[in-house]
């Protein structure tokens, strides 16, 4: 794995920093610097390898570069293909009475189509993702679909059980945007007039605190814009609220499954991973009526929370980072074995 640095405690044999550490602060006073060192070290390390795995935010010169020494090129996505993922923005911004307040524009779009052309094979995260570059005029040999993961190691009282309480806490937690509808969520929680709270943790985006200024000020509505310990957040939840309308597949959703909370999501916030009726409940974003019914059912029903909660728990201990690398490996094997 080729980077441009990392902390003292990522340092092993497996890991090559482009950048000498005595250089790091001259390099990172400029924004594509340490992109550019790394990249170049790529290049050069590659001649010992067989397969290149890149990175998103790979440059097309590199990519090109790669495809040019006919290694083969497996490709991570994290979320859906720019082009659609523009358009969904562009459509939930309007719906707001908002200009557009994300960075794709229409030079990124090309840069990733460019690419597209070079690569073999793309990892998509999710069936949505999967679709989005069907789409985009992607042949179906090349696409691999997986899941994320996540590192229980992480939250080392994640099985711990919340105590009972006649009040529930919704809680959400991520970037607290348009893109992640937590709008839409906002509407819904005003609706369903539930006994309890809804916790947002997560940078506001100024676009919801324009919009959603006095669903904000409720007072069963609890804002932290950070949390030092997100394991607390998730153990004193009762389920977790996700209405994204353009994900991948969030690692959010994982993490709050490995806590045991039922996950009331969009198909973009499930992320492919929580299953309607078993881990969770799954909701087209802007069926509002529907959202408020979902809220009212998870909210009023302690057995179907701890039905779905357990549920969730044991789907999240199959998708830790260890099991989804090794499934990954195999699909690398298969398809270099098949050349």
């Amino acid at each position: 794995m080729v980077v441009p640095s990392c902390d003292r405690e990522c340092r092993d044999s497996n890991i090559v920093e482009a950048i000498p550490s005595f250089l790091t602060q001259l390099y990172y006073r400029s924004p594509s610097a340490p992109r550019i060192k790394a990249e170049k070290r790529f290049i050069k390390e590659l001649k010992k390898f067989d397969v290149a795995y890149l990175w998103p935010g790979t440059s097309v010169d590199t990519v090109k570069s790669v495809n040019k020494q006919s290694k083969a090129i497996f490709w991570e996505r994290v979320n859906n293909s720019q082009r659609q993922a523009k358009s969904i923005l562009d459509d939930a911004y309007s719906r707001l009475g908002l200009q557009p307040q994300h960075h794709i524009t229409p030079e990124k779009i090309q840069r990733e189509e460019q690419k597209l052309k070079e690569i073999d094979f793309l990892f998509c995260p999710s069936p949505i993702v999967v679709k989005s570059f069907q789409e985009a005029g992607v042949s179906e040999e090349k696409l691999l679909l997986t899941t994320e993961g996540w590192s229980p190691e992480r939250f080392p009282n994640y099985q711990s059980q919340k105590p009972p309480s006649e009040e529930v806490n919704v809680l959400f937690l991520g970037f607290a945007c348009v893109r992640k509808g937590v709008h839409l969520l906002l509407q819904a929680w005003e609706r369903a007039g539930i006994k309890g709270s809804l916790t947002i943790f997560g940078k506001l985006e100024p676009a919801i605190a324009q919009t959603c200024r006095d669903l904000l000020k409720r007072s069963d509505v609890v804002y932290f814009d950070y949390a030092l310990d997100y394991s607390s957040a998730y153990r004193q939840a009762d389920f977790f609220a996700f209405p994204s309308l353009e994900e991948g597949s969030p690692l959010v959703i994982y993490e709050a499954m490995g806590h045991g909370l039922p996950i009331l999501a969009s198909p973009m916030g499930g992320g492919g991973v929580v299953r309607d009726g078993i881990e969770g409940i799954i909701l087209p974003p802007y069926d509002t009526d529907a959202w408020v019914e979902g809220l009212r059912k998870l909210s009023n029903s302690p057995d179907l929370r701890a039905k779905m909660g357990a549920a969730a728990r044991q789907r999240a201990l199959e998708l830790t980072w260890p099991q989804v690398a090794a499934r990954r490996q195999e699909q690398i094997l298969q398809k270099m074995n098949a050349k």
